[in-house]
Parts: structure tokens; C-alpha cells; sequence
């Protein structure tokens, strides 16, 4: 051979292209159209569909071709896909989620979307259907669950977009709009603040269930529950005191959220990069928190018995329950529905069923957040500040970057203070 000759072999599919089709008699009597198909991780592989007849096996098997001609991460996501399965991507993307948004979500597909859409494929999934399945999920489960559920399903779909295997986002086309029904803010008046304090300090459940420092301490400081009880003595990572009561200042830079398969754990960041601050402490404050023993790790406001860290989902339950119990005459008091016999009214899970009618029901741990906000509101603090004490996203962008956020101003201490 000359060596001006040069071997040239065949060269390989593109990737994402099929080779020629060939048919096949099976012995059942059917057409078997197969061919060569180069996959989005370079591997060649052989699709085969049969029909009744050439041209039937021929246009099986064009749709399966159609179906893996769409690029997506190395064949994961395809118009094929089934919803549950793109779900399932989705969820296992990192996302930058807080553990109680990823715990929402997680809740939300498996027992919203999936349930609705997880069978079908998404070239299925048109507009039509979208709208339709939230409707259905605003009817079984609420407006809340239906918007969350929307949030979830764009999400995923924006996935899909970006593999290739769909060309428009079936849920930002939607028509349907889910109204999640708003009540107009509401909170604790002074005099109001003062009677329920006052009432907590007198009340022997709620001394038993170490309630009262809790809203003290919430009343002071206008944190969320979850970052009071993350509340604990110890240094941050600069070696300063989290907790420093000789400058009366607290740094919120944690919050307690429960971990699948981890149990309670005090997640070291607040609920949003917004949430980290330093407050400064009303003096009563500073005092309530310097008189209480710390619990394991140096939490302050430890669960009653076990002096471990204490489950916000559990707190809030015992705060409703006192509040729904407070100056209520529907259930004597006991925040609890009552049966005409007296015995308490028992739901289709065993539990006992809450009052919701009493005059203090209205009352959560975020009230305390909106009673906080409202007294610096009316004490002439710009929005500034108050986003500033509580934890909230930044008003304006130029703040943000060109002007540290240190310490709050110390005036808030004094109008928070008794």
C-alpha cells in the first residue's frame, strides 16, 4: 500500500442520530423495525418496535426515536420522562433550599403532584392539563397547597426546558390563578401584650411548659420561634459571644429545624441569608435570658423535661393551645372542643379536636413578630430599621451593599423594654 494512502473507517453516528432501519419477520407473525441509535452518553444501542405490518413497526418506532432525540444530561430527562420522575431530578438538584422549604417541597410533590400528574409523560403535559390538575388540588387540599404545588411544577418544567426535552413551560402559561386568601395584619395592642404576659406568669400549664420566658423573649427581640430557641450561650466563628450580655446584643445567626432521619438539629444559618443580625437586648431581656441555666449545647430555652433542644412545631402547638384556652367559655377553658356530655370532641386520627373560638385564638408566634414591628412602626423607625430587627429581605439594594449592617439601633431595646 502507497503511503500516500490513507484507511478511512466508517465514521460513527452523530450523537442523537439513528442509523438505517431494517425490519424483521417475528415468529408471532409481526413486523420488528430496528436500528442503531448513538445515545447523549456516545453509546450506540439498538431500539426495535414491532407492528402488525412494516409500516406500523416503522412509525413505533419514529415516535421512540422522536422520544430520545431530545438531549437531556446524558439521557436522563426526554419527552418520555414521566412527571414523577422529573420530580424526582428535581428534587435531587441542589438547590440552596432552607431545610423547612426542601421539607414543604418534598411534601408537596409526593403528595400533590405526583399523585396528579406522575403518570403521564411530559409531551402529555400541555397548559390545559396544568390548569386543570390545580384546580383539582386547590379543591382537595386548599389554595396554599395548589400555589405551592404550581412553584414546584414550574420548577421542574424550567429543568425539563434546560435538557432539551420540552420547548415551553406548560405552568407559566397557565390561566389559572390560585387566591390564597390574606388576613389583614393583625397585632397585640400594649394593653393586650400586658394582659397576656401577665396571664402567662399566672398560668400553671404554662409555667409547666416554660412558656412565658419564650414570649418574653420573642416580645423582645421580634425573632421567629425557630431562631428563639436556637438561641444559645457559646462564640461564633470570629470567637465573639453570641449571646454577650455585658453589651446586651444577640447575634441570630441559627435556627431549629427537624432533618429527615436526623431528628432536631440547630441548623446554623436563620431561615434566609436576610435573617442574620445582631440585636440589641431590652434590659429585661438581657436579665430573663442571664437568670435561665443553659440546656445541652448552651441552648437557652430547652425542651421542659428533657433540657434538649426544643421542637418549634411542638412549641407553637403548646402556644396555641393556651391561647385557644385563654378567657374561652365555648370549651371551658380547656381549648379543646367539648361533646354535649362534657368529653372532648376526638378526630378521625385519634386526636382531640381544637377550639379555635376563644377570644386569644387568633394569637400565634408570629403575632409577636407583627406586635414588635408595630411598636417601632409607632415609635417613628423607618422601614429600615424595622426589616433590620427583624430579620426581613433588605428594602433597598443600595443599603445593601454599600452600607454594613451591624448592630441594630440601640433605641429599639429601649422602646421594647418594660
Amino acid at each position: 500500500m502507497d503511503d500516500s494512502e490513507v484507511l478511512v473507517g466508517r465514521p460513527p453516528l452523530p450523537v442523537g442520530t439513528a442509523g438505517k432501519i431494517t425490519f424483521v419477520a417475528l415468529p408471532t407473525g409481526q413486523i420488528q423495525a430496528r436500528t442503531k441509535f448513538r445515545d447523549f452518553d456516545g453509546r450506540i444501542r439498538l431500539v426495535a418496535k414491532h407492528g402488525r405490518s412494516r409500516a406500523a413497526a416503522e412509525r413505533a418506532l419514529k415516535l421512540a426515536l422522536t422520544d430520545r432525540q431530545t438531549p437531556a444530561g446524558g439521557g436522563a430527562i426526554a419527552a418520555s420522562t414521566r412527571v414523577a420522575e422529573l420530580a424526582r431530578l428535581w428534587l435531587d438538584v441542589p438547590h440552596g433550599w432552607s431545610t423547612g422549604t426542601e421539607r414543604t417541597y418534598r411534601s408537596v410533590v409526593g403528595n400533590q403532584v405526583v399523585p396528579a400528574l406522575g403518570e403521564l409523560r411530559l409531551r402529555e403535559v400541555t397548559t390545559g392539563v396544568v390548569s386543570r390538575a390545580l384546580r383539582s388540588i386547590a379543591d382537595r387540599h386548599g389554595p396554599s397547597a395548589a400555589k405551592s404545588s404550581k412553584a414546584c411544577l414550574s420548577g421542574m418544567f424550567r429543568m425539563a426546558i434546560e435538557d432539551g426535552a420540552v420547548s415551553a413551560n406548560p405552568v407559566r402559561d397557565s390561566s389559572t390563578r390560585i387566591s390564597v386568601g390574606k388576613k389583614s395584619p393583625r397585632a397585640l395592642t400594649p394593653e393586650e401584650t400586658r394582659t397576656l404576659t401577665a396571664w402567662l406568669r399566672e398560668n400553671e400549664r404554662a409555667l409547666a411548659l416554660d412558656i412565658p420566658d419564650l414570649v418574653d423573649w420573642m416580645l423582645a427581640t421580634g425573632c421567629r420561634i425557630g431562631e428563639a430557641l436556637a438561641l444559645r450561650h457559646g462564640p461564633n466563628a470570629d470567637g465573639r459571644p453570641l449571646l454577650d450580655l455585658d453589651a446586651n446584643t444577640w447575634e441570630v445567626n441559627a435556627t431549629v429545624v427537624r432533618v429527615p432521619r436526623q431528628g432536631l438539629i440547630v441548623q446554623p444559618r436563620p431561615k434566609t441569608a436576610a435573617g442574620w443580625r445582631v440585636v440589641a437586648l431590652p434590659d429585661f431581656a438581657a436579665k430573663l435570658v442571664g437568670e435561665r441555666p443553659a440546656g445541652d449545647g448552651g441552648v437557652v430555652f430547652t425542651a421542659p423535661l428533657a433540657k434538649t433542644v426544643r421542637d418549634p412545631s411542638n412549641a407553637s402547638a403548646d402556644l396555641r393551645q393556651l391561647f385557644d384556652s385563654f378567657d374561652c367559655e365555648t370549651c371551658a377553658g380547656t381549648g379543646f372542643q367539648l361533646e354535649p356530655d362534657g368529653s372532648f370532641k376526638i378526630g378521625s386520627r385519634g386526636q382531640r379536636l381544637r377550639c379555635d373560638q376563644g377570644p386569644w385564638s387568633w394569637v400565634t408566634s408570629h403575632v409577636f413578630r407583627k406586635t414588635v414591628a408595630t411598636r417601632l412602626d409607632e415609635a417613628g423607625f423607618t422601614p429600615r430599621q424595622v426589616a433590620d430587627q427583624l430579620g426581613h429581605a433588605n428594602p433597598s439594594m443600595t443599603l445593601d451593599v454599600y452600607f454594613g449592617r451591624h448592630v441594630v439601633s440601640a433605641v429599639a431595646a429601649r422602646v421594647l423594654d418594660r
